[in-house]
């Protein structure tokens, strides 16, 4: 028990100090297939601009919702129109217009705005404690992940994991940013991992206490992480649910019960969280219908279109075959060493060649009383890899578009849990070897 509190401790505080350098600002230099700042500011301009409209108009105006100031040519990118979200929020100059963006409920926006209101700071200051908070809770909400799978499966699992999140490019960019958030992603798989690990070790189902902390881990992901990657962060929940399924040896009657209420809650965080958006457009708007119709129609347009009935990148996008999108997303750098790019196909390979290794070996163990956390490991990692897949499916229009975005879907958790296995395979290979000198 002393030790399991010593690993615990000594991978969560310094797997986060760890982590931080390289999540707050890239300190570390590991990306390099984009410009950090330039990638990190096409994101977090309509988070910018949200508090440069708190500042003038109150933290509610225009439903709260976050957008794009004085940009009379719409939906644009490009670093002049991004750099005036930049100067109006730290000029404090006269706003002309506010264009409302619809698809994300920004809570990051309210809550970074009632700070700003509430500080004497620069804007300039108040940019850089939100840019190192984000990233500080970020590393956090790994290092969590880290400590678990150091206790659960061996040092070397949450060694092997904290180094691709502190190197993987997917990961870096995402985790200091003010608008995407990274540990809003992962707060519902963590807290089910944790959840149900203390309910497995009292031998006790605390039923209405999971789902309601899933509920509303979900909905807080949405509510500061909107609709992005929204599918892979709902199978993402469900995997830890299939690890301790596997490995306590659920009965298929409390499987299919669990599994039932853990759909339910999921479908109730993201009606809650479509509620809310809704509320927030109508309150932008002045009409009910408004917020519908636009959800209705972003839903269409991002995944259950014709492409006959758009034209340009839309349609191309709607007429887009499964193969092509996911062929892009295996094909992508998931990190660097170097000069050379370990692309994330890559890593699948190696992932499967590890497990094929641990099948190999306990062959003839997996057919008698055999422990099943590492058959566990094996078919959570490989199911949650479901969860990016989903989104590359379910939304491949998006997906299609935004292959500089999408990518970080790949972490969420499959790769993580990856190394994870890799980490525990080849402890498990060196204790195999040490028992047989042993002997």
């Amino acid at each position: 028990m002393i030790k399991n509190k010593f690993t615990f401790l000594l991978f969560f505080l310094g797997g986060t100090l760890f982590l931080f350098p390289s999540f707050n600002g890239d300190g570390w230099g590991m990306v390099r297939e984009y410009n950090y700042r330039g990638w990190q500011t096409t994101s977090e301009r309509v988070v910018v601009a949200r508090l440069a409209k708190s500042q003038q108009d109150g933290l509610f105006s225009a439903g709260g919702l976050l957008g794009l100031l004085d940009a009379p040519d719409g939906w644009v990118f490009g670093a002049e129109i991004a750099n005036r979200q930049y100067e109006l929020y730290e000029t404090g100059q006269p706003i002309q217009s506010y264009l409302v963006y619809k698809s994300h409920p920004g809570f990051q926006g309210l809550v970074f705005g009632l700070f700003d209101r509430l500080t004497n700071f620069p804007a300039s200051t108040n940019l850089a404690i939100f840019r190192g908070t984000v990233a500080f809770v970020s590393s956090i909400v790994i290092a969590l992940i880290a400590a678990a799978m150091a206790v659960e499966f061996g040092w070397l699992a949450g060694v092997l994991l904290l180094l691709f999140a502190a190197v993987s490019e997917w990961t870096i960019l995402p985790a200091g940013s003010l608008y995407w958030n990274l540990w809003a992603f992962f707060l519902p798989f963590v807290c089910g991992m944790y959840l149900l690990a203390d309910a497995s070790k009292k031998n006790d189902y605390p039923a209405f206490k999971i789902y309601l902390v899933i509920l509303i881990t979900v909905w807080i992901k949405i509510l500061f992480t909107g609709f992005e990657i929204i599918t892979t962060a709902l199978v993402m929940a469900t995997v830890p649910f299939v690890y301790f399924a596997i490995r306590d040896r659920w009965e298929w009657k409390n499987f299919f019960q669990r599994a039932t209420m853990l759909g339910v809650s999921l479908v109730l965080a993201t009606m809650a969280g479509l509620g809310t958006l809704i509320l927030q457009i109508t309150a932008a708007d002045g009409s009910l219908k408004s917020g519908i119709y636009y959800v209705r129609d972003t839903f269409i347009r991002r995944a259950a279109g014709n492409a006959d009935e758009f034209r340009g990148q839309y349609a191309e996008s709607l007429g887009a075959s499964y193969a092509e999108v996911i062929g892009k997303y295996l094909n992508t750098p998931a990190f660097s060493i170097s000069d050379v790019s370990i692309l994330y196909w890559h890593l699948i390979v190696m992932f499967a060649l590890f497990t094929l290794l641990y099948l190999f070996r306990h062959r003839k163990a997996i057919h008698a009383n055999f422990s099943r956390t590492g058959m566990a490991l094996m078919i959570a990692t490989w199911y949650s890899m479901l969860a990016p897949l989903s989104w590359y499916v379910i939304f491949k229009p998006t997906s299609y578009i935004h292959t500089f975005l999408f990518p970080m879907a790949w972490q969420m958790p499959f790769t993580l849990l990856g190394f994870a296995l890799c980490g525990y395979v080849i402890q498990d290979l060196f204790r195999s070897k040490t028992a047989q000198l042993t002997y």
